[in-house]
This record gives structure tokens, C-alpha cells and sequence, in this order.
């Protein structure tokens, strides 16, 4: 941030996400959210002319990586999660919106610059609108919930993805009243689309 400040950035973006701690009053820790989250301080005291918020969403691109249907020892190719597969608490967006968004926030310094959050998205799904959506695309796949306990143990990480599901399964992606961020992200986007 100082090496922006010093090269005389006059419009700051920065990529963050909510905070758990304090939208669940600490019940869940989730630091590569609640990390991002501290960084909004620091920027909104940095000094800049314009400093915009962006939070991006969970990806549909995720699905196909790290987090993507993996192999059982059923037979099945699926997920094992932490999360109630009913819920419809997952914000998505495809990645490539993402840059939509900033672009926008660029355009309009006057409209978002003065420490507006933009969350991207498009959907907010459940892991059975996922399910339905492969099947629909001729993939069928498994979703047996474990216990957060249980998952916890699964490798090196997995308490803190056990802590975010739980955090979304509680209180959403995006955390509670995340609807105004959102259409001002969709507004944002079709600025970009207009040019």
C-alpha cells in the first residue's frame, strides 16, 4: 500500500473478503478471510483520492480445481463436506467478471471511490443446485455431509475449510446484508458493458 502511496496512485482497489470474526461475534475463524478483512483499515486511513472495495465471489472455476468432485473409496466421484447441501448460501460468480467489476470501479471514481464495497455476484447457490446443475450436464455426483469434527481431520487446512463452511452454512458467503454490495458490484459491471 505504500509503494502505491508513493507512486502517486490516486485510485486504490482492493481485493477483500467479510469478516467472520466479527459477523459471527468470533464463533468461527476463518484467517484467509478475517486477514483480507483487517487490510480495509489500513486502506481507508491510507490517504488515497479514491479507494474502492471489491469482494470476489466463490468461483465456478473453484469447482474444477482444489475443491473440485474428487474420487471416493465408494466408487462415487463427489464431494465430502462440512455443509448442509440444502442451504443456499454459496455467493458464485465466474471469475471472469471480476475484472468487470474493477474496470467499472475505475471508470467511476466519483460514484465508488470513496470506500464503496462491491460484491460480485451472480447466484447464490446450495451444493444441490451445484449437484443438479453436473447432472444437467450429465455428471453425477455424491454429497455425503461429515461432521466438522470428522472433516477437520481429513489434511493439513481442513479445520479452517471446516470453519468457512460453517461460517457460510450461518451466515452466507458475503455475511448478512450483502445485497446492497452486490448491486453495486452489477452496476459496476454494466458500466463496462456500455463502453
Amino acid at each position: 500500500m505504500r509503494a502505491a502511496k508513493d507512486a502517486g496512485i490516486n485510485h486504490f482497489i482492493w481485493s477483500t473478503l467479510p469478516h467472520v470474526e466479527k459477523i459471527s461475534n468470533g464463533n468461527f475463524d476463518v484467517p484467509h478471510f478475517t486477514g483480507k478483512a483487517k487490510v480495509d483499515e489500513l486502506v481507508k486511513i491510507a490517504g488515497f483520492q479514491n479507494y474502492t472495495f471489491v469482494e470476489p465471489p466463490f468461483f465456478y472455476q473453484n469447482l474444477s480445481g482444489m475443491l473440485g468432485a474428487q474420487a471416493k473409496q465408494d466408487g462415487t466421484t463427489g464431494w465430502t463436506l462440512p455443509i448442509d447441501p440444502g442451504k443456499k448460501v454459496i455467493h458464485m460468480a465466474d471469475i471472469y467478471d471480476l475484472g468487470k467489476v474493477v474496470t467499472g470501479a475505475f471508470l467511476n471514481p466519483d460514484k465508488v471511490g470513496q470506500g464503496t464495497y462491491l460484491a460480485l455476484a451472480t447466484e447464490i447457490n446450495s451444493f444441490n443446485d451445484i449437484l443438479a446443475t453436473y447432472k444437467s450436464n450429465g455428471k453425477e455426483y455424491s454429497f455425503p455431509q461429515v461432521p466438522k469434527e470428522v472433516f477437520s481431520t481429513f489434511f493439513e487446512g481442513a479445520k479452517e475449510i471446516a470453519q468457512m463452511m460453517g461460517y457460510f452454512e450461518n451466515h452466507t458467503y458475503m455475511g448478512p446484508n450483502s445485497e446492497i454490495r452486490i448491486q453495486q458490484a452489477m452496476l459496476s459491471q454494466r458500466e463496462v458493458l456500455h463502453l
